[in-house]
């Protein structure tokens, strides 16, 4: 994991999400970059007084500024030893996202959120949800009430896919760097054991990681709910998940990000995507 690219807008959800992205990036020993795709609606918004009468050319200084002691901040908390840029965009946010991930080879986007309406089934900030669906990169989402702690125990919700293989290796690679210790989840609303009783001997054939728990949980209700009891149960600080291309997300039991992530405001999101 080289270059980890950090939408950031100023808003409280972004720059908390700065925290897991820097983590992250001292682990990996990864480039850090920081993007802000610029509006003088949204800019004013979410600074404030601070931008109030000032004129679009003075914001967009200001902009380049904030970001400049962004960045000057990381090189002097980690001694220079994680790189450190930014970029200033304009136009629209997902498609700018989309842009500088694929031009500039990122891997990893890191985007701050600030929650699921569990009675729309959508993300208050839809942004995270349109980032999730059009750009093919791994992407964590961190909620605004997540607090990083450390990477110990992560969570990979699987559904039995074909594809679960080469995206347990991915979990692995990052478990590695933490190391965490991961549980494969299964919510079982009707599966039959026979059936996952094989899926885990395949999987086990090929893993070669000590650290890993199977567990296949017997759940009467929804899947979400599952997925956010075992969560807590755990008190686990990760959940992962694999985006199949096209589609809202076929794994995680034919349920949408949006739907489990109703049920969870405070754990970090990791949506792969292979």
């Amino acid at each position: 994991m080289n270059k980890i690219l950090c939408p950031v807008d100023f808003s409280s959800a972004s720059l908390n999400a700065i925290e897991y992205a820097l983590e992250i990036a001292k682990k990996f020993n990864s480039r850090l970059s920081f993007l802000h795709v610029f509006t003088e609606k949204d800019f004013n918004k979410a600074l404030g007084q601070e931008a109030k009468g000032k004129t679009f050319k003075e914001l967009l200084a200001l902009a380049n500024s904030k970001l400049k002691l962004l960045v000057n901040s990381i090189v002097e908390e980690t001694e220079g030893q994680i790189k450190c840029d930014f970029h200033i965009e304009m136009g629209d946010l997902i498609d700018k996202i989309k842009e500088v991930a694929y031009d500039e080879n990122y891997d990893l986007v890191v985007m701050g959120t600030t929650g699921v309406s569990r009675v729309q089934g959508i993300f208050f900030g839809s942004n995270t949800e349109d980032t999730i669906d059009e750009v093919r990169k791994p992407i964590l989402c961190v909620p605004n009430s997540a607090n990083f702690k450390h990477f110990k125990k992560i969570v990979y919700a699987s559904d039995f896919l074909e594809e679960d293989k080469m995206a347990i290796q991915e979990v692995i690679s990052f478990a590695t760097m933490f190391d965490a210790r991961i549980y494969v989840l299964h919510i079982n609303l009707s599966d039959s054991e026979k059936a996952y009783d094989k899926f885990v001997e395949e999987l086990k054939s090929f893993i070669q990681y000590n650290k890993i728990t199977f567990v296949n949980k017997s759940y009467k209700d929804d899947v979400g709910s599952g997925i956010n009891e075992y969560m807590q149960q755990e008190n686990a600080d990760l959940l992962v998940a694999f985006k199949r291309k096209r589609n809202i997300v076929e794994s995680m039991f034919s349920k949408s990000i949006t739907e489990v992530l109703s049920y969870s405001t405070d754990k970090p999101l990791l949506v792969l995507k292979l």
